[in-house]
């Protein structure tokens, strides 16, 4: 009981934490073992990276995601973290944006971007979304047309060249404006509470997802390295 009582008294794992924590092991998993990193995902995953062209390939499922992080070869980088920026977002997922700077062997770097999106699982998260891009090249990227269609109004008929009964121009049907629907009428959003996830953090990926817990002095541990 006393076990209990200490756990509910303890406050609930923010989404910096959750953030500062998921990227520090991220991405020491990802220079270190990235064989591992596909396990931070599942098969519903979407992960994109860009192409020589500017273009963005989108990798889907466990399998095909492990096989483009490896043919990256992360492995042979390392990264130092810039900003990591978090948000809670829909039904408990966590954004997470970072900026960062990759040196390769022969100490070139380049600065780049990164986001996810890291849904709620029974424990914990996973990574729904990943997008990542090098911020310091610009690439030709494919160009995107928007055609345009401009209306005009025809040209007035000369009065002399009209007979007087047509003439007088019938007035204009009133434009139709889509109506705007406010939520409430004081303003409010209705919210569906849901029950919080139960984060945890762990040294080393065990099986097919990405977990952090709560209530461990590793989670302040992991935040301070990350903000250091």
């Amino acid at each position: 009981m006393a076990a209990a009582a200490e756990v509910a008294a303890q406050p609930p794992v923010t989404a910096e934490v959750v953030g500062n924590a998921f990227v520090t092991q991220y991405y020491h998993i990802l220079h270190l073992s990235p064989g591992l990193v596909h396990r931070f995902y599942q098969d519903v995953s979407k992960l994109g990276r860009p192409e020589e062209d500017g273009s963005m390939t989108i990798t889907t499922t466990m399998q095909a995601i492990n096989e483009k992080l490896l043919a990256l070869n992360y492995g042979d980088f390392r990264s130092e973290i810039k900003s990591v920026d978090s948000q809670e977002s829909f039904r408990g997922g966590i954004n997470v944006l970072l900026t960062g700077y990759m040196t390769a062997k022969d100490n070139s770097g380049r600065y780049f971007a990164q986001s996810f999106f890291l849904a709620p699982q029974d424990r914990g998260y996973f990574v729904l979304n990943d997008m990542f891009r090098y911020l310091d090249s610009s690439p030709s990227y494919p160009a995107v047309v928007t055609e345009i269609v401009v209306l005009t109004s025809p040209e007035p008929v000369p009065e002399n060249n009209v007979p007087a009964s047509e003439n007088k121009t019938p007035p204009a049907e009133e434009a139709v404006v889509g109506e705007v629907c406010n939520p409430s009428e004081n303003g409010d959003v209705p919210i569906v509470e849901e029950e919080a996830p139960v984060a945890e953090v762990v040294d080393q990926v065990e099986d097919d997802t990405w977990m952090i817990v709560e209530s461990s002095a590793r989670v302040e541990e992991l935040k301070h390295k990350a903000l250091t």
